[in-house]
This record gives C-alpha cells, sequence and structure tokens, in this order.
C-alpha cells in the first residue's frame, strides 16, 4: 500500500502540474459557456468562478514550477516569487467567496454587510496574520512566514468562500428544480457536494496533511490526517490529489449544469416562435376582421339601399298620391294612407333586423341565456340542426364584457354547427360559478380535424375557430375544440369571472 503514496510523492511536480490544470480548465470552460444575458442570476455571478478557477490554476502551477527555478534563481527572487504565490492563493479564494456570496443570496436581500463581506474575511485574515506572527511588519519590510499564511488563508478565506459556495449551489438547485429542469437540478447538488468536500480538503487541511491549526504559531496540537481514525484508508493520499479530486468533482458538476443555457435557450427560441405564430394568426385574423366589417358594412348598404331605400320612396309616393287624391275622393285617399302604413311597418321590421343583426338587443335586454335561444331558434329555422340551450347559473346577468365575448364565440359555433357539421342535434350547456363561467356546445355531426383546420389560415380557412380563442384569450379564458372525423364535435369555452388587470 506504501508504493502510490511513494510515486505521488516523487512525482510531486506532475501531482500539482495536474492539480492546476484542474483549477484552469474550470475556469476556462466556464468562462467560455457562461451567459450574460439569462434569467438565473447563476449566469451573472459565474464569472467570479471562471476567475478563481484561472488564479488558483495558476497558483498551483507556481507551487510546481517555482521549486524547480529555485536551482537558478537567486534566494531573495525566490521569496519574492514565493509571496507573489501566495497573494495568488488569497486573491483566488476572495474570488470564490465572492461568488459564493452572490449566488446564496438573493439581489434583494443584499444589505451593506453582505456587499462587505468578502472585503471583512480578507481583512481578518490580514490581521490574523499579523496577529499570530505568520506576516511580520518590520519598518517598512514585509515578511511572510510559509506555510503559516498560506495555511491561514486556506482556511479563513477559502474554508469560508467553499461553504458559502456549496450553500449557494443547493440554493441555486432549488431555484432550477422549481424551473422543471430536475436533471439540472441534481448536477448542482452535486456541485455543491464537491464545494462541501473542498472546503474541508483544502480550507482545513494543510498540504503536508496535517490540520492548518496546528501549522499556526502556538498552534493545537491535532492529529496529522493519516491518524484520523475515519480516514485512516485516504491519509496516505496527498492533500493536493484530494484537493484535484474535489476540483473535478466541482468542474463535472458545473460544466453538466450549464446545460441549463441551452435549456434556457431552446425554451426562449420556441417562445419566440409561438409569439411569432400567434403574431400571424392575430395578423390574418385582423385581416379577416377588417374584411368582415367591410362586408357588414356592404350587406347594411345593400340591405338599406335595396330595401329600406325602395320602402322609404313607396312611403313618399304614396304620401304624394294620398295627398293629391284627398280633395276628391277621401275614400280613396284612405285606403292609400292604409297602404302606406303598411309598407311603413314593414320598414320598420326591416330596420329592427338589421339591428338585430348587428348587435341582439335580447343580450343588453334579458342576458345571455335567451339570446343565445333565440340565435339556435332562428338557426333552426333555416336549417335542419335542432339546437338545444340549457343554462346554470346564467340566467341573471354577467359582466357585459364577458356576456360580449362569450355570446359571439357561441354564435359563431352554433353558425359552424349548422354550416358545416351535418349534424341532426346539437346541445349547448352553460354553467357558472363564482369564479368562472362554462360553455359546451356537442354535435352528432361527421367532425373534423381542428389542427387541420387551422393549417392555412393565410387561405381563410380556420380563422373562425381562431377567433374565438383570441376573443376568449382577450379575458384570460380559453377555448378547446375537442373532435376528429366521424365522431361529432365539443367545444369547451372558459372565461373567468374575476377582474383582470
Amino acid at each position: 500500500m506504501e508504493i502510490i503514496p511513494d510515486i505521488l510523492r516523487i512525482n510531486e511536480v506532475i501531482v500539482y502540474f495536474a492539480y492546476g490544470q484542474v483549477f484552469f480548465t474550470l475556469g476556462v470552460a466556464i468562462a467560455l459557456r457562461s451567459r450574460k444575458h439569462s434569467r438565473f442570476a447563476l449566469a451573472h455571478h459565474l464569472k467570479w468562478l471562471a476567475a478563481f478557477g484561472i488564479v488558483h490554476g495558476v497558483y498551483e502551477w507556481g507551487h510546481a514550477f517555482i521549486p524547480i527555478q529555485s536551482t537558478y534563481l537567486s534566494a531573495d527572487t525566490v521569496s519574492t516569487l514565493v509571496a507573489i504565490r501566495t497573494v495568488t492563493l488569497v486573491l483566488s479564494y476572495y474570488l470564490l467567496l465572492q461568488f459564493g456570496v452572490l449566488i446564496a443570496f438573493p439581489i434583494s436581500r443584499h444589505t451593506l454587510l453582505l456587499c462587505l463581506f468578502p472585503i471583512i474575511v480578507l481583512f481578518a485574515w490580514l490581521a490574523l496574520s499579523v496577529g499570530t506572527g505568520a506576516i511580520v511588519l518590520t519598518g517598512a519590510d514585509v515578511s511572510m512566514r510559509f506555510p503559516q499564511t498560506t495555511d491561514l488563508a486556506r482556511f479563513i478565506i477559502g474554508f469560508t468562500g467553499a461553504a458559502v459556495a456549496s450553500f449557494g449551489m443547493i440554493r441555486q438547485s432549488q431555484i432550477v428544480a422549481d424551473s422543471g429542469a430536475q436533471r439540472i437540478a441534481w448536477y448542482f447538488r452535486w456541485t455543491a457536494l464537491c464545494f462541501g468536500l473542498y472546503a474541508i480538503v483544502a480550507g482545513l487541511i494543510a498540504s503536508r496533511g496535517e490540520w492548518v491549526f496546528s501549522t499556526l504559531p502556538g498552534g493545537w496540537s491535532l492529529l496529522t490526517l493519516p491518524d484520523l481514525p475515519f480516514l485512516v484508508g485516504v491519509g496516505a493520499i496527498p492533500p493536493p490529489v484530494l484537493r484535484s479530486i474535489a476540483g473535478l468533482g466541482i468542474a463535472l458538476g458545473v460544466i453538466r449544469g450549464l446545460e441549463i443555457f441551452q435549456i434556457e435557450t431552446d425554451r426562449f427560441i420556441g417562445e419566440r416562435e409561438e409569439l411569432q405564430q400567434k403574431e400571424e394568426v392575430r395578423s390574418h385574423l385582423f385581416a379577416h376582421v377588417i374584411a368582415a366589417q367591410e362586408e357588414e358594412r356592404k350587406r347594411v348598404a345593400r340591405e338599406l339601399h335595396d330595401e329600406m331605400g325602395q320602402s322609404v320612396s313607396a312611403v313618399i309616393m304614396g304620401l304624394g298620391a294620398a295627398a293629391e287624391t284627398l280633395p276628391r275622393d277621401t275614400v280613396k285617399a284612405g285606403r292609400i294612407l292604409e297602404d302606406v302604413r303598411e309598407v311603413a311597418i314593414q320598414t320598420l321590421e326591416g330596420i329592427r333586423k338589421i339591428i338585430l343583426g348587428l348587435r341582439p338587443a335580447l343580450l343588453d335586454d334579458l342576458g345571455l341565456a335567451p339570446a343565445l335561444r333565440r340565435v339556435a331558434e332562428d338557426l333552426a329555422k333555416r336549417s335542419s340542426v335542432h339546437i338545444e340551450v340549457f343554462a346554470n347559473g346564467v340566467d341573471g346577468r354577467l359582466p357585459p364584457e364577458v356576456e360580449t365575448v362569450l355570446f359571439r364565440i357561441l354564435q359563431e359555433g352554433m353558425n359552424n354547427v349548422t354550416r358545416h357539421s351535418k349534424a341532426r342535434r346539437a346541445v349547448l350547456r352553460l354553467d357558472r360559478s363564482e369564479s368562472e363561467v362554462r360553455a359546451v356546445l356537442e354535435d352528432d355531426g361527421v367532425g373534423f380535424d381542428p389542427a387541420k383546420a387551422t393549417a392555412h389560415l393565410e387561405s381563410g380557412c380556420g380563422l373562425g375557430l381562431m377567433g374565438m380563442r383570441e376573443r376568449a384569450l382577450l379575458l384570460g379564458g380559453t377555448v378547446i375544440i375537442d373532435s376528429s372525423p366521424s365522431s361529432g364535435t365539443r367545444v369547451n369555452v372558459c372565461l373567468p369571472l374575476v377582474e383582470r388587470n
């Protein structure tokens, strides 16, 4: 069992190089795959984790190469390089702590204390380093005692940063899980576990395998790592190897977890396509509405001209004839006036029909159910379809906008039954609750494929169905059409009665 530890100790330079490579690759990979524009807060803070990986990788490389360069460089130069390497370690842990604080606490809860927390921890390390003699200030000269300085940095900044980052990743996993990406949430939980492991092996254990406390001036006398009963099998492995394993776990979890951005992009593209499709539908509907308005104007103008115009002309001519006849023959003038009266009555009925076609007076006077029954009766007179209307709780008045929208949707539905379904019988059921009103229109006709019916809106086919859905959507409601060839059609309409902002 001593072979593997001996190999690792002999190849210490390679171990530290691989250790640095793990974190440097972590930083570069996160930097390349991170996103600036995302609804997830994690995306905006990954730059700190990427910077930590790159800087920490450089630090570990220095741990491998400075001893090699010490053969060729002066002692002062080597001491300067070691001091720079220590500053690099402190900077990397500061970046990790900054990342952990930002992802662990919502932006709305960022108090001044939380914003300053990483700086406070940094100054705490500096103060303890000076207080314990790890950093010695002699006039203008500053000297560091190794490994006490780095071990203090590991304990105060590194352990705190990794622990907070672990908590932050747990919180991010909950946010991702709430968005429906359970698999990504497990990657983030794995990352949190690896950060917790890294907090122990990098923040509490010195590079030689002892607890960092025992390396400090006047430090506690504790067991070394190999002496711990629960780490007998692991204690023979150098701490850099354990940190590399934790780093690999972090890299794996974070990089796989970054798939959430691809999922988010796919959802965004899907939403954009759906929005574009809806805009196309609305444009077709708008064109259809304009055309329908023009057609309605033409119909009203034609009826006014052909029927009302002729009737009014007949009334005028009749009144003129009566006026001429009256002095000579009062009886004949009376008969002419009686005929004029009949024409005027017919003209008034024609005007009422035109008004009823524009907006049913029954909808304003009596409410939704009687108006729909009148529509069903009129359609039954012009077709062979018998439409029954049953109302439960809708005999009272509904909000005006709900009555109008529901009436137009069901009017279009009943018109479709008489025009297309070839049905013999149809049933319309209305039901009102405290929060919504529902309508179900069923027929025993030939049925159709709703998807095919709305597949070519540019040709005008299916615009009536889309118009029904759009009307309901204006009030936050839904229209669901359930139909298939040879099985009839069922139209379910649901409109909320709660006032919408």
